[in-house]
């Protein structure tokens, strides 16, 4: 049921990162908040991702059954 969670996961990693970017760069041109401090929310964000996915296909495996490698033997 959550095989596709971590596919998803990944194939929105890209419009988070851009959507966050849009966000930073509108924060730089309407605020006092500069692009050069507020840049490591990117990275912060893309952890993020990175760790659901990863929890996200853990969840996946565990609900395999017991001596199977990916559904296949």
């Amino acid at each position: 049921m959550n095989s596709g969670m971590p596919a998803l996961l990944g194939a929105l990693r890209g419009p988070v990162m851009l959507m966050t970017l849009g966000g930073l760069l509108t924060a730089h041109r309407f605020s006092e908040a500069g692009f050069s401090k507020t840049w490591p929310a990117l990275l912060i964000v893309f952890g993020l991702m990175k760790l659901f996915q990863r929890l996200a296909s853990s969840n996946a495996g565990d609900a395999l059954p017991p001596g199977t490698a990916g559904g296949a033997q």
